[in-house]
């Protein structure tokens, strides 16, 4: 008997060495494709978000899952599709326009600033011309812009990349959560699909409710900005819509080019912009949120804060975009394999 576990031990150290170089280069990997695993991520979110849909009609009518499916595929094409007939061609046009004044509105107000005496100052510690050459600072400006521009194939590579694993894992939901579930030693198979289920469940609930609000956000605006009379209202007020998905950060990166666009108009209607837009986001914290967001999970605002650097700082852009859902998922996590099953806190 010894001398079989001697003789096993080798093997057995083998095997645990094998084990650990998997979690390296598993660990490894993950560092540095961790914005495709951001990818991956914003596809599920956007597969719970086309099953939320999917699984009503199926509860509703007793269709068959891929029947319903097709059924929301079909209704959102139509939607776009009538969106882009009705606004399609004044929504390009004020998009381009808005594009080519962002220039021409910096400018503007760099000489603004320029004419006071602060400004000039401040100016000449950002790095402008002391006697008022602004040119250094909006030629930086715009080649920060250019660079941006070079990733629009990029980002239009990743779109097609999630739309599809989004359509993928809509259609067949359960063949992906089993095969994550496999992976999970037998004792724990059945905990892990509860986990699953929650937190599926949770981020489904919230991905419903910021459509609902980011929907209200978009049509507040566009009918705010037409009734003061600012310009480029309808790609303004669809840009409000899309980053209030990012809470905080979000609705200040939709605020500042609105505001420039209207100082440009002048400072009143700059100011009375900017008080449209602190006023439609006291409505949407005060009243639609806490309506709408009542069954999802509740984030701590210094926990969305905490995990949008976190992941800002390892994925980029992308990071901040999904800090939220991904935050939501990881309470969730937290508190049924930690706090319940660890500490038996129920």
């Amino acid at each position: 008997m010894p001398t079989q576990a001697r003789a096993a031990d080798p093997s057995r150290a083998a095997a645990y060495a094998a084990i650990a170089a998997l979690v390296v280069a598993l660990a490894l990997l993950l560092w540095f494709a961790f914005t495709y695993v951001l990818l991956v991520f914003f596809g599920s979110l956007l597969a719970l978000l086309l099953r939320a849909p999917t699984d009503w009609i199926v509860r509703r009518t007793g269709l068959r899952d891929g029947v319903a499916l097709a059924l929301v595929g079909v209704a959102l094409a139509a939607a776009l599709a009538g969106v882009g007939y009705f606004f399609g061609h004044t929504l390009a046009a004020q998009t381009t326009e808005l594009a080519a004044r962002l220039p021409e509105v910096v400018q503007g107000l760099v000489e603004r600033v320029r004419e006071t005496p602060w400004g000039e100052r401040l100016l000449s510690y950002f790095g402008g011309d002391a006697q008022g050459n602004s040119q250094q600072m909006v030629g930086n400006a715009m080649a920060v812009a250019g660079s941006a521009a070079g990733g629009v194939f990029e980002a239009l590579a990743n779109t097609l990349i999630v739309i599809f694993f989004a359509i993928f894992i809509a259609a067949q939901p359960k063949l992906y959560a089993d095969g994550a579930v496999r992976l999970i030693p037998t004792r724990g198979r059945k905990r892990a699909r509860e986990v699953l289920q929650a937190m599926g469940d949770v981020l489904q609930r919230w991905l419903v409710g910021q459509a609902v609000l980011m929907a209200c956000i978009a049509l507040l605006t566009g009918a705010g900005l037409f009734l003061l009379g600012a310009p480029l209202a309808l790609p303004l007020a669809l840009l409000a819509g899309l980053l209030n998905f990012i809470p905080y950060v979000g609705p200040i990166a939709a605020g500042i080019p609105a505001v420039l666009v209207a100082f440009s108009e002048g400072p009143q209607m700059a100011l009375y912009v900017l008080a449209l837009f602190i006023g439609v986001q006291s409505v949407e914290g005060y009243i639609l949120e806490p309506v709408v967001q009542r069954k999802a999970v509740f984030l701590p605002p210094a926990l969305i804060l905490f995990s949008q650097m976190v992941l800002g700082l390892i994925g980029g852009p992308l990071g901040v975009i999904v800090a939220t859902p991904f935050a939501a998922a990881a309470m969730v996590a937290v508190k049924m394999l930690y706090v319940q099953d660890v500490l038996e806190d129920k």
